[in-house]
């Protein structure tokens, strides 16, 4: 199910600006430096983060993304016993809804337990999206969903590695309709109301000195799920997906990353449910495939410790098609460093793919 591809928590400083003026003047300013920050307002807070985000996913049309997040934990994370990092857990409460009549509602949390050795993520929400898929050449398929997803993944660290191992669960009980007189040669009317149940493991190495906007580090995972009738599932399928996103500083003032991103599925995989190319600038579904291959390089410049411009080009393959399908972005935009200890900036990104220009709020990292 493709997501709004905006973030869901951005655009802090204009929320926040204008109480920057105001009696609690403090609260918005490093001491480090006296930049405008938000680290001292979620420590008083206890960590709530009103958000209010545009979304500009091309797939979506523009709408708007807004709720609560809840941020737990000492600012910057705190310290296990073997002296690795650990990130804040965080909850969050978000709705969006946008120009073509798609809205959604989510909750979820994202947990580390017992000194980090154990993460959770898990949420549950409804959409009703109305979208584009192109399953195969030539085939163009409009058509709305309503879904209702529920998700779990549950990891272990392996001791004195950064090395997590476990499993993923996922449900989503799903209705879909043809927004176009007729269906498309394939599509059967049981791919378009069906109850989806997938269990599988999850592999994940994760380095990274932080998970909004780390400058150094690996995430990298690997996860199969399998989708069968004795899971509750009325479509037998598969899917897998290996991808990796790493960080280096090369110099104090320039930061590199690379995006691997390759997914392969099979069996009687819904055509909504197929793999596509994700990269900014296209939109959700444009290039569909059995599987698809991705490479997206990102260079960040900070011209001082809180203004940075990045630019960005990437990629991609759609194969398990008649003709693969190939597709390319390129770009840029800048960063602000709003919460230094937290490390979490904020910016905007606009992405020329090959068909139009998008543009994006980036809350934290645009791959995260």
């Amino acid at each position: 199910m493709p997501a709004p591809r905006a973030p869901l928590a951005a655009t802090l400083a204009l929320l926040l600006a204008p109480a920057a003026a105001g009696a609690e003047e403090s609260l918005f300013v490093d001491p480090l430096d006296g930049a405008f920050d938000v680290d001292r307002f979620l420590a008083s807070r206890y960590g709530f983060l009103p958000i209010a985000a545009p979304i500009t996913e091309p797939a979506l049309g523009y709408g708007v993304a807004g709720g609560l997040v809840f941020l737990h934990g000492k600012l910057g994370g705190e310290q296990a016993p073997d002296g690795r990092r650990i990130p804040p857990s965080i909850s969050a409460a978000i709705g969006f809804a946008t120009s073509n009549g798609s809205w959604g509602a989510f909750g979820g949390h994202l947990g580390h337990w017992s000194d980090g050795t154990i993460r959770s993520a898990g949420g549950a929400g409804y959409t009703d999206l109305h979208l584009t898929a192109y399953p195969s050449d030539g085939t163009r398929i409009r058509f709305q969903v309503k879904a209702a997803p529920v998700v779990e993944d549950l990891t272990f660290r392996i001791a004195g590695t950064d090395l997590m191992v476990g499993g993923r669960y996922v449900f989503a009980a799903t209705r879909a309709s043809l927004e176009a007189d007729g269906a498309p040669v394939g599509v059967t009317g049981r791919e378009l109301d069906v109850n989806l149940s997938g269990i599988g493991p999850v592999l994940r190495w994760d380095s990274r000195d932080g998970i909004f906007s780390p400058d150094v580090g690996v995430r990298a995972e690997a996860a199969a799920s399998f989708f069968a009738r004795w899971l509750g599932s009325d479509a037998e399928f598969w899917r897998v997906r290996v991808r990796e996103n790493s960080y280096a500083k090369l110099a104090s003032w320039l930061d590199a990353g690379l995006r691997l991103d390759v997914q392969f599925s099979g069996d009687d995989v819904p055509f909504w449910a197929k793999p596509y190319i994700a990269l900014r600038g296209i939109p959700a579904m444009r290039y569909q495939g059995s599987q698809t291959f991705v490479a997206e390089t990102e260079e960040r410049v900070d011209f001082t410790p809180r203004w940075s411009a990045v630019a960005f080009a990437g990629y991609g393959v759609a194969a398990g098609v008649p003709s693969p399908q190939t597709a390319w972005n390129a770009g840029g935009g800048f960063r602000y460093l709003i919460a230094r200890q937290f490390k979490i900036r904020v910016g905007i990104d606009v992405a020329r793919g090959p068909e139009d220009w998008a543009w994006y709020v980036v809350f934290g990292n645009a791959w995260a």
